[in-house]
C-alpha cells in the first residue's frame, strides 16, 4: 500500500487496534509485495502542479460520524437508551471541522477534489482520482482501501483522535474514537501540513504489502479485494469445523512452481495476516509484529 507521510518522519505506523479486516481490501497497495512506481503525469515526477499539488485531482473521503448514526435510529425509535448525546455531537462536531480545514486546505491550493461519505464509496468515484484524503479514522482507511489499486496513494487524516482523558474510560461502548494507526495526519495538523504532503515527491510514499484471496469453485472463480490487514477462511457458523488443504509453493529463476509442502487441515479455519495487520488483531490474539517492510 502507498500511503502518504508527512515530511522530516511521522511515517504511518503498522495497523494497530484499528480493528483488522477480515477479507477486506487494503488501502492503495502492492498484491503479492509487487514494487509501486509513482506516476508522475503530466510533468512527470520532478515539478507540482497546478496550485503547488502533485496532484491534479483528489477524492475525499469523509467517514459517517456514530452520532450520524444513531440520529437515524433515534427516528425510527430504535435508538439505545443509555446514550451520552452531547458528548457523540461533540465529536461529531469535531469531525466537522476538521473535514472543513482540509476542505479549506484544498481549495487553498487550487487542488480540484470531490468530496463524498464512506457509503457512498464506489470504484468509479476514483475513475480519474490521483490521490485519496480518508478523513475519519482507521476504518475510513480500511473502507477507501476496498475500492483502489495500487497507482493511487492513500493519505489518512484522524479527525476524532483520542485525548489523554480518554485513556482512562473503561466503559467504552460509546467512545469509538480511532488510534489513527493509519493516520498521517490529526485534527490538530492537517491544516498545516497536509499542503506540504500534496507538494511533496514520491520519496514521502510507504510501501505496504497487502494479501489476495481467490475463491474457486467447479466454475467460477473469484477475486476478491486485496487485504491489508488480514484474511480469516472459516466455516461461517463458528461451531462448525472447516475443512481445507494447505500447500506452500515457490517460483523459481526459471519460472517453474515447485510445491514445498502440502497436507489437509480440519480446524476451526485459518487466519493469515499481512506485515500492517500483524500490530493489530493479529496481535491482541497473541502473535507477534512483523517488520512492516515484510513482503
Amino acid at each position: 500500500r502507498r500511503n502518504l507521510r508527512p515530511p522530516g518522519g511521522g511515517g504511518v505506523a503498522p495497523a494497530g487496534g484499528g480493528g483488522g479486516v477480515r477479507g477486506g481490501a487494503c488501502a492503495t497497495g502492492t498484491p503479492g509485495g509487487r514494487p509501486v512506481r509513482w506516476r508522475g503525469g503530466k510533468g512527470g515526477v520532478g515539478g507540482p502542479r497546478r496550485g503547488g499539488s502533485m496532484f491534479r485531482r483528489i477524492l475525499l473521503v469523509t467517514k459517517h460520524t456514530p452520532y450520524e448514526s444513531y440520529m437515524q435510529l433515534k427516528n425510527q425509535g430504535k435508538a439505545p437508551v443509555a446514550l451520552r448525546w452531547e458528548r457523540l455531537k461533540n465529536r461529531h462536531d469535531l469531525h466537522q471541522q476538521c473535514v472543513h480545514a482540509v476542505r479549506t486546505a484544498l481549495t487553498r491550493m487550487g487542488v480540484e477534489y470531490t468530496a463524498i461519505t464512506r457509503d457512498e464509496l464506489h470504484r468509479q468515484h476514483l475513475a480519474g482520482c490521483e490521490a485519496v484524503v480518508a478523513v475519519g479514522g482507521d476504518g475510513t482507511v480500511l473502507n477507501t482501501s476496498h475500492f483502489v489499486d495500487d497507482t493511487v496513494p492513500v493519505l489518512g487524516i484522524n479527525s476524532d483522535p483520542t485525548r489523554p482523558e480518554d485513556r482512562q474510560v473503561t466503559k467504552k461502548s460509546d467512545e469509538r474514537r480511532s488510534t489513527g494507526a493509519l493516520c498521517a495526519l490529526r485534527a490538530d495538523n492537517c491544516e498545516a501540513l497536509l499542503p506540504d504532503i500534496l507538494r511533496a515527491d514520491s520519496t514521502l510514499i510507504s510501501r505496504r504489502t497487502r494479501l489476495r484471496c481467490v475463491v474457486r469453485s467447479t466454475y467460477t472463480e473469484t477475486k476478491l479485494p486485496p487485504a491489508l490487514n488480514d484474511i480469516l477462511i472459516a466455516h461461517p457458523s463458528p461451531a462448525a469445523v472447516s475443512r481445507f488443504r494447505l500447500v506452500l509453493r515457490h517460483t523459481d529463476a526459471d519460472g517453474a512452481v515447485d510445491e514445498d509442502f502440502a497436507f489437509n487441515v480440519w480446524s476451526s479455519g485459518i487466519w493469515l495476516c499481512t506485515a500492517t495487520g500483524s500490530s493489530a488483531a493479529m496481535k491482541a490474539a497473541g502473535g507477534g509484529c512483523m517488520d512492516p517492510r515484510s513482503s
